[in-house]
């Protein structure tokens, strides 16, 4: 039996309820497993917190997609020339997919037709070469699109329907969206404008509200996909009266550090650029041959078990504490049928472009098991990104808070213990009841701590000091340990 398997089944202090709930004492028995939360705690918290392997907070996201796509061509054409991370490079690209796919394929959804378009947010430190990607981007797009499929950086909620009247599918491309999401946070029309786009992700109709020309006219059907660069800050949504509804719209691709170094960037190959543009064009034929997508019989039986998992992963979510991760793994689904949509069409144009394409390449409209095994790992990854900037989004406020936590934390849990905390060795443990009891007594509060803070910000910064962490998890308890003075 390992040590943290004794501490999961050890008995209650003497004195203790049958359930634990004795009125003194952690629910540990002996020297010897106050020992082994020792043990544990000077595993995964080494004596310096500069040494934690996970100090330098330095995260790279994976870039998943398939080898056999125009993806991978993109992939190669863009590593050659830009610095950017490998995350930013396939997240940048997916909407240009998905403008061009529009609402030529689509996957049946109960009543509803869902569409391949995505919005992917490209969050990282200024600096990080997210700009230059997107512009990369957009350069292709704008090689295959016409000028009329791209809305303006800036526009009112009233010249909004205007965009979309003389084309219902369109591309909004801004690389640094910081401005556009603090507009979006503090301005009355900004505020209109985000709640146009909730309902434009789920491509439903527009009307013209704001004048009287005549009467309402309406744009029945649209396909809106968008690319965002921003900083980690302002990318979380902070401060958005509809954060819970646009960030659980987005797609997260994350780096904090460049993919590669080129010492002295090459001229743009456009000729290699324009034979890139020719195989996303292909993508434009399906608006003739395209029509519904279905699972594969294999890739049908892989989709109920991805469901499966899904929803058990969403029970064993805290409603209270865990809101943010709740509502993206609500919407992991769907998004995934969109990647899934964008992969196998990317996959097809590929052969579309061999030499070898025959009779039996022809578009069948089939998502086989390998490519929605791809988009399957690839929206886990934009969720995983999703939960780390959570922990970092204000990096400086969460350092000087969790700096405060911890000081409260060795003033306030001192003495010889009890049920929701004891010290042993150079180490303080406490429950998370103890924690969030202290601490967050008055969520609701203006300015008042929540659990989200503790959990999902000062505390993982302090683990990556090797300061204080999530220790172990005991029945329903969490014991925490942070290093004492």
């Amino acid at each position: 039996m390992t040590p943290t398997d004794r501490i999961k089944t050890a008995a209650e202090l003497p004195g203790a309820g049958r359930n634990g709930s004795g009125p003194q004492g952690p629910s540990v028995c002996t020297p010897v497993e106050i020992g082994e939360f020792v043990e544990l705690a000077q595993r995964f918290l080494p004596e310096k917190g500069d040494n934690s392997p996970n100090s330098t907070g330095v995260y790279l996201q994976k870039a998943i997609y398939p080898e056999d796509s125009i993806l991978a061509d993109w992939m190669r054409l863009a590593r050659e020339h830009e610095e950017s991370a490998d995350a930013f490079i396939i997240g940048s690209i997916l909407p240009v997919c998905g403008a061009i796919l529009a609402t030529h394929v689509w996957f049946q959804w109960g009543e509803k037709q869902k569409f391949a378009n995505c919005f992917t947010m490209l969050a990282g430190k200024p600096g990080d070469r997210k700009s230059s990607i997107i512009d990369l981007a957009e350069m292709l797009a704008r090689k295959v699109l016409p000028g009329n499929a791209f809305l303006p950086k800036s526009f009112s909620p009233e010249a909004l329907f205007d965009q979309y009247d003389g084309r219902p599918d369109k591309l909004w491309i801004v690389d640094d969206a910081n401005a556009v999401l603090t507009d979006w946070r503090k301005a009355v029309n900004g505020e209109r404008v985000a709640t146009r786009f909730l309902e434009l992700y789920d491509c439903k109709s527009i009307s013209d509200h704001f004048r009287n020309q005549g009467g309402e006219r309406e744009v029945p059907r649209t396909s809106t996909s968008v690319l965002f660069g921003a900083t980690f800050n302002i990318a979380c949504f902070q401060g958005q009266t509809l954060k819970a509804g646009l960030a659980r719209r987005f797609l997260y691709y994350i780096a904090e550090r460049h993919g590669r170094l080129i010492v002295r960037p090459p001229r743009k190959d456009y000729l290699g650029l324009q034979a890139l543009a020719e195989g996303f064009r292909d993508l434009e034929k399906l608006e003739k041959i395209g029509g519904p997508m279905d699972f594969s019989q294999r890739a049908a039986l892989r989709w109920e078990q991805y469901q499966r998992e899904n929803r058990a992963e969403m029970d064993q979510t805290d409603s209270l504490h865990q809101e943010a991760k709740l509502s993206r793994l609500s919407s992991a689904p769907t998004q995934t049928l969109s990647i899934a949509m964008i992969f196998e069409a990317t996959r097809w144009a590929k052969n579309a472009n061999s030499p070898l394409f025959g009779p039996g390449d022809q578009w069948r409209g089939i998502i086989d098991e390998r490519t929605l095994n791809h988009a399957i790992e690839h929206t886990n990854e934009c969720l995983r990104a999703a939960e780390f900037l959570d922990s970092i989004a204000n990096k400086a406020e969460i350092a000087n808070d969790a700096e405060i936590l911890l000081a409260k934390v060795r003033r306030d849990f001192c003495g010889d213990g009890g049920r929701e905390f004891f010290r042993a060795a150079d180490f303080i443990f406490v429950t998370r009841t103890g924690l969030t009891g202290t601490y967050c007594k008055n969520p609701g509060r203006s300015g008042s701590w929540k659990p989200d803070d503790l959990y999902l910000r000062f505390i993982p910064h302090l683990e990556r000091r090797g300061e204080g962490r999530l220790l172990l998890q005991r029945g329903k308890q969490e014991w925490f340990a942070f290093r004492a003075e």
